[in-house]
């Protein structure tokens, strides 16, 4: 089933894409949210080839307006830049395009999504108590003796030292970056201090 675009969407849609057709407004839309030409032929319930037209008339269109890199090598994953010269991309999304806000929506549903029901408990438990309690490793041990709980599957908790916390959460953060680099294979400068740096804005 075609899913409805709010007018409000279109209505900001750059001025190329503005003069095609709704279905390549839409084609241009999910191309910006990094959708697969077989999920946008899904999702418009189109064939793969008339979805493949759509991208190529969409791709044409920003070409000749000087816009490609709208949907070729975005930077909405790499939230916090180390290159000087590349504005970081915030957070806080009111001041941002409505596109923009889309791009950034599925994002953190990705990362959500991942930590809730992809990861081991264990490690959705350990980022939780890091990054949305705050609790730094010394606290994370502090809690993990005190309430007879380990966070790390095969460890009794009176063994537990502060350096396994760190480990352990190295390793979730490890974790929950491989997911997210095969989800966005072109993003090479999203690193693990990029993932704390989210995790730090937004919490776990």
């Amino acid at each position: 089933m075609e899913e409805l675009i709010s007018k409000s969407v279109i209505d900001r849609l750059p001025s190329a894409i503005k003069g095609l057709n709704e279905t390549c407004q839409k084609t241009y839309i999910y191309l910006r949210l990094r959708k697969s030409e077989h999920e946008i032929s899904k999702k418009l319930n189109l064939s793969l080839e008339e979805a493949d037209e759509k991208i190529k008339i969409v791709r044409n269109a920003l070409i000749k307006a000087g816009q490609i890199d709208l949907i070729e090598g975005p930077k909405f994953v790499s939230i916090h830049s180390e290159d000087s010269e590349t504005e970081a991309l915030p957070i806080s999304t009111g001041e941002l395009d409505i596109d923009k806000k889309l791009i950034i929506k599925e994002f953190l549903s990705f990362l959500k999504e991942t930590i809730n029901n992809e990861l081991p408990e264990h490690q959705s438990q350990l980022l939780r108590l890091r990054y949305k309690h705050q609790m730094s490793a010394k606290d994370i041990l502090r809690f993990c003796k005190k309430t007879g709980f380990s966070v790390i599957p095969g460890k009794e908790f009176s063994l537990l030292k502060e350096q396994d916390i760190f480990y352990a959460l190295n390793t979730a953060l490890k974790d929950v970056l491989k997911r997210l680099k095969m989800r966005y294979k072109e993003e090479s400068s999203f690193e693990i201090d990029s993932l704390k740096y989210i995790f730090e804005e937004i919490g776990a």
